[in-house]
């Protein structure tokens, strides 16, 4: 399901393409409601989606169903910069206030985190 998203996201916006030509990074998406995830690995214009969280990611994220699709709809704003001011966006930020969205390596990969939101986002 991300990597059709992100096909279809990348194929219809050229800073998304770029980003997606840039990007080298292994993300890791771990589904907490269904206990199930994947694992997107950036090459630099290239991605390879495995079943399962792959060793050596740089971030992981691990949250329900919802807020993955969420995610996905989380606008970008000035700078590239995802916003978090609209109600997508509290919505997002409350769910990492309680515990429901961990993002694993986040600190000093925010750069990368702020790519991959905008590579996922069909906003």
């Amino acid at each position: 399901m991300l990597g059709g998203l992100i096909d279809a996201n990348i194929a219809n916006n050229a800073a998304r393409r770029k980003d997606f030509d840039e990007l080298k990074a292994r993300v890791g998406v771990w589904v907490t409601d269904i206990d199930e995830g994947v694992t997107l690995e950036f090459q630099g214009g290239s991605l390879v989606v495995s079943n399962g969280l792959r060793p050596k990611r740089d971030i992981t994220i691990r949250t329900d169903a919802e807020t993955v699709m969420n995610l996905s709809n989380l606008r970008i704003g000035l700078f590239g910069m995802p916003v978090y001011y609209d109600e997508v966006g509290r919505g997002v930020v409350a769910k990492l206030v309680q515990g429901k969205l961990r993002i694993e390596g986040l600190l000093g990969n925010i750069a990368t985190l702020n790519t991959v939101t905008r590579i996922f986002s069909v906003r």
